[in-house]
């Protein structure tokens, strides 16, 4: 006996509903389930970049502003070495994420954490170590050009890509900015 065309779409449409409920729910309970193990493995990633940033013994979370995120880099006795800041600012495609090292004032060390949505091949080199190493030594007076540097707070930026270079000094200026904020309000 054969069905009716609508009673076959109603049934498999039912079917396909409650599978992508059934996955939905499984997936989402997974999430909550290993929530704790998730944050606890972040956090040891966000370390290990920290660590390679700065040398110290704890990172200690600070307050500061905006959606930006802000860490103390202490050492054993407790004495601060540094800070670092989680910036973020636009690029060609979206929000790129940066974490910048800074002591004394100085950017002391540069990672970019995500330009994922910059373009393949172009945007995305800003995560290569070459051009994060430029900003080490510099302060807030940073500017991007496009040929090679010809004062010392200058940055080359990478080519085809102005909009993502440009995009990670900004997040790198804020962060000499917040590092401003916090040492105010520490005094």
């Amino acid at each position: 006996m054969k069905r009716s065309g609508s009673k076959v779409i109603f049934t498999d449409a039912l079917c396909l509903f409650i599978i992508c409920l059934v996955i939905t729910f499984a997936v989402a309970g997974t999430r909550a389930m290993f929530k704790e193990r998730i944050a606890k493995q972040e956090w040891e990633q966000t370390q290990s970049v920290m660590s390679q940033l700065i040398k110290a013994d704890d990172f200690q979370e600070i307050k500061v502003t905006g959606e930006n995120q802000g860490y103390k880099a202490l050492d054993s006795s407790g004495k601060t070495l540094g800070y670092l800041f989680v910036t973020k600012s636009y690029g060609y495609g979206s929000d790129v994420s940066v974490m910048s090292a800074v002591e004394d004032g100085k950017i002391v060390g540069v990672n970019v954490l995500d330009a994922s949505n910059e373009t393949p091949g172009l945007g995305q080199n800003v995560t290569k170590k070459e051009f994060a190493d430029q900003f080490s030594g510099l302060n807030e007076t940073l500017e991007v050009v496009k040929n090679s540097p010809s004062s010392k707070n200058q940055v080359e930026a990478v080519t085809g890509a102005t909009k993502s270079s440009n995009a990670v000094a900004t997040s790198v200026k804020e962060a000499l900015v917040l590092f401003e904020q916090v040492t105010k309000s520490e005094k």
